[in-house]
């Protein structure tokens, strides 16, 4: 039996209210919103559950109840700033500007400074953003785009914001100097404004009995274009309001109380006591350097004529510049609007767009921007709820728009917490607002509990244009949901058809342009995508890093770590993918820490010298080192009895991409097992030669000293004792090492792109292996018994050879992340968001030297690419 549900055209009326609770995304992957009572932004790192507040400016922190939530937040596109705007109750609104420190938690205010009651914030814009990636679906070349908007030579940060009073501000810090400075021009008029001089141009004044506040604007640039259009919407509020004093009620209960008159602010928000101006203004403005100050002018443009009532969503959409002409010239403002009718039925939902194209003067110079053209459409049935700006890196520019129904139906047998598609999120080509049938369409889910009573009334696209985050108008709580985004229908993760998967395309943009995947690796988590589908992503991934970026190991180990960690995290229903992908992400971290212990032993060396203050630090170094050589020689000894018998056909590295059939593990000890990858690719090989090559080195170095110190001495008998009780021969196991990579090398790329991929090792890769694995079982430079018998062990009645895998997760839950020491938990450390890994060195309050150079390399980001994060002792 189903039950039926509707919506009212109540459900709908928070779409139209002003101001809007406002949702960040940065391209560090944390969400930011505002507390729905207090003045506070709230941030939360996607996909991990970590959550932290920024730190109050001096006005809010000492009156929470002076300033209502922030209504403006926005994050600079380096992730180093961020900026909101606090309406203040009865007070003058306050702007705060934060800067973030290495740790993705760590914000300071640098500046805080406020506006007056009724000159609130309404849009804001970062200027000066690096440059843009895009990329070719077909081929996966990548292209960068040219820089949009003024160009900022002399300022970091550049923000501008729009006013409720029609202005526009430039606010900035000054290279060298400290102190936040700013300048704005009228867009209501012409005007020129300088840089540090009076502003002596006069306002138009309004209509006698009322006055026009901006309630909603937005901010356009676009490719190699100096200027910025700026689109407003105005409400018309009569200047005879009045404040009610408690004098003019006429209701006296006798009561005792004394009532404090009403902080509303001077002009009301509430669209029932306004009319909303049926009119779109335009203006154009230039922000231009003379060598000495900024000069900032402003041009009014004709007003848009006829804008339907109730705008919901204004917004600019740039066209991206194709390979052929990387010079745009036309922009288009996309306007939702919302008609209640006369409150008696479900609203009508409307959308318009405005093409703007820039004519050009006589003599070859740019001319102005002039409107060319008007299209509209309707949205009947359903409901538009949501309209986001698709930021144009694959294909043409577009927009998202979420289309919710307004009834369905509920089946009853569904459990409570059930989720149930409520609409559709579709892409809409630009200009002439049709879907793109190119591209799919994904559900919009919500609980059944909800269904037709809760939509959304602010939204935010993802740094990889993969999710969708909605704001809900609870008045209680911050309430977000995350929707999966639309995606092109001729791309998908099948391997048959040949074509590079969208995915791919999107992580490898997102690594160029510096920002987070974590909402692209996001895709890979579900139980129900296989393994073999993540590999074949990740395979193409590296095959375009290697093509267009140099030096792509460390990435592509990174990317493994992130994909694989988190599907450890959150797969649950599948145990042995589970449990495969933990091997796998582990194997790919271990690669990348021998590189950073091959960078720091090259960092602490002076010539044939090693820094003596650094031996304790070389000596952790050098035990991470024997410990994972131990842990693979074992592995390869307990592989050898049986590895001339493995079946020709039983390889899950063959399997990966030459059968549907998911990932083979019959024995955990088979040369497919992920920790013989550190043998059959080539730089990973190599990188562990060169391990062992400093390892050895170093011991021959302090064997040869003689210590002056006790500490000295005994770093070396430490040292020493590591060499000689690890069970191996240093020179005898490199010789055998030595003759692997000898054949490994033979190896094409695309063999080891798709063997790191899966973190498998091929058929093919496991030949010359399986001559490694025997020849280590019969070396003599390997002693057995020291190997699997360790003097604590037979103390402990520990058994190591019960549980290799264990020992290499203490590795990384006890070790410091990039020094491989101990981890004290007596300062406060770091954690990366990547890998998990923690890390205290530098942070301790008793280390007073200055950082090294690998030090300070790794200050921002793990040595696997994530960020950090702080955390308590």
């Amino acid at each position: 039996m189903e039950a039926t549900w509707n919506s009212g055209w109540w459900d709908f009326h928070p779409l139209s209210e002003y101001p809007r609770k406002p949702v960040e995304w940065s391209n560090s992957s944390v969400i930011f919103t505002a507390h729905a009572l207090q003045p506070l932004i709230i941030a939360r790192h996607f996909s991990s559950s970590r959550q932290f507040n920024l730190p109050f400016p001096a006005p809010i922190s000492s009156n929470l109840n002076t300033y209502d939530p922030p209504t403006i937040i926005t994050c600079s596109p380096d992730d180093r700033w961020l900026f909101a705007f606090f309406p203040g109750r009865g007070e003058d609104g306050l702007c705060c500007l934060w800067h973030r420190g290495v740790e993705l938690d760590s914000w300071s205010v640098k500046e805080w400074w406020l506006f007056a009651q009724s000159a609130g914030v309404v849009a804001a814009r970062w200027l000066g953003g690096p440059r843009e990636w895009t990329i070719d679906s077909s081929s996966g070349a990548p292209t960068r785009l040219p820089s949009r908007g003024p160009s900022t030579p002399v300022s970091n940060p550049t923000l501008i914001l729009v006013t409720q009073d029609h202005r526009l501000f430039v606010c900035y810090l000054r290279y060298y100097k400290p102190k936040l400075n700013m300048f704005s021009c009228s867009l209501l008029q012409a005007s020129v404004i300088v840089e540090q001089e009076p502003d002596n141009s006069q306002e138009t004044l309004d209509e006698v009995d009322s006055v026009k506040i901006c309630i909603n604007a937005a901010i356009g640039t676009t490719y190699s274009d100096s200027s910025i259009l700026v689109a407003m919407r105005s409400q018309v509020f009569p200047i005879s309001f009045s404040v009610p004093t408690p004098d003019q009620f006429s209701l006296d209960l006798g009561l005792p109380l004394e009532m404090e008159p009403d902080q509303t602010e001077v002009y009301p928000t509430a669209r029932e006591d306004s009319s909303e101006d049926s009119t779109i203004q335009i203006a154009e403005v230039q922000l231009q350097f003379d060598g000495t100050r900024m000069v900032l002018s402003s041009k009014v443009h004709p007003i848009i004529e006829n804008a339907p009532n109730r705008l919901r969503d204004l917004c600019f959409v740039c066209k991206t510049p194709s390979n052929e002409n990387l010079s745009s010239t036309s922009m288009h403002l996309v306007a939702s609007f919302i008609d209640f009718k006369e409150y008696v039925s479900l609203p009508i939902f409307s959308m318009k767009c405005y093409s703007f194209i820039r004519t050009n003067a006589s003599g070859g110079e740019k001319g102005t921007w002039t409107m060319q053209s008007e299209i509209n459409r309707d949205f009947e049935p359903g409901a538009l709820a949501q309209v986001a700006v698709f930021q144009p890196a694959y294909t043409d520019h577009g927009v998202y728009v979420s289309i919710y129904d307004t009834s369905g139906m509920q089946p009853r047998h569904k459990i409570q917490q059930a989720e149930l598609s409520v609409g559709h999120l579709k892409m809409l080509k630009i200009p002439d607002l049709t879907y793109d049938d190119t591209w799919g369409a994904s559900p919009v889910l919500a609980p059944i509990r909800t269904l037709g009573t809760e939509v959304p009334i602010n939204s935010i696209v993802s740094p990889g244009q993969n999710l969708l985050c909605t704001i809900f108008p609870s008045p209680w709580s911050s309430q977000m949901s995350i929707q999966k985004l639309p995606r092109p229908s001729s791309s998908n993760l099948a391997s048959s058809s040949g074509s590079i998967p969208f995915l791919a395309l999107s992580i490898v943009t997102a690594i160029l342009s510096n920002r987070s995947t974590d909402d692209l690796t996001h895709s890979l988590l579900p139980s129900s995508t296989p393994l073999i589908e993540v590999a074949e992503v990740l395979y193409h991934v590296f095959t375009l890093l290697d093509r267009y970026v140099p030096g792509a190991f460390t990435l592509q180990l990174g990317i493994t770590v992130e994909s694989y960690r988190s599907r450890t995290l959150r797969t649950s229903s599948n145990i042995h993918d589970r449990e495969r992908a933990d091997v796998i992400w582990r194997t790919a971290h271990d690669m990348i820490s021998v590189a950073t212990c091959n960078a720091v032993f090259n960092d602490c060396t002076d010539g044939q010298e090693y820094q003596t203050d650094l031996f304790w630090q070389m000596i952790d170094l050098s035990s991470w080192i024997l410990g994972l050589v131990e842990t693979i020689v074992k592995e390869c000894i307990l592989s050898s009895d049986f590895a001339d018998s493995i079946e020709s056909t039983g390889s899950a590295g063959d399997d990966l991409f030459g059968s549907d059939s998911p990932i083979k593990d019959t024995n955990l000890r088979s040369l497919d097992y992920p920790v013989f990858m550190h043998l059959v690719h080539i730089q990973a090989l190599r990188n562990l030669r060169i391990a062992l090559g400093h390892v050895n080195r170093f011991c021959k170095y302090l064997t040869g000293l003689t210590p002056r110190t006790e500490n000295s001495h005994l770093s070396k008998e430490v040292l020493l004792d590591l060499v000689d009780y690890s069970g191996i021969d240093i020179p005898g196991l490199d010789k055998i090492f030595q003759e692997l990579e000898d054949f490994v090398q033979e190896f094409d790329d695309d063999q080891m792109r798709k063997a790191l991929a899966s973190c498998s090792p091929s058929l093919s890769m496991q030949i010359p292996l399986r001559e490694a694995v025997n020849s280590m079982s019969r070396s003599p430079a390997l002693n057995k018994a020291r190997l699997f018998i360790k003097s604590f062990e037979m103390i402990d009645g520990h058994n190591q050879t019960m549980s290799l895998d264990r020992s290499q997760k203490d590795k990384i839950k006890n070790r410091d992340v990039v020094s491989k020491g101990v981890l004290l938990y007596r300062a406060q450390g770091t954690e990366c968001v990547r890998c998990g890994g923690r890390s205290e060195y530098g942070k301790d309050i008793m280390v007073s030297r200055p950082l090294n150079n690998w030090e300070k390399s790794w200050a921002r980001r793990c040595i696997c690419g994530g960020l950090w994060t702080r955390t308590l002792p």
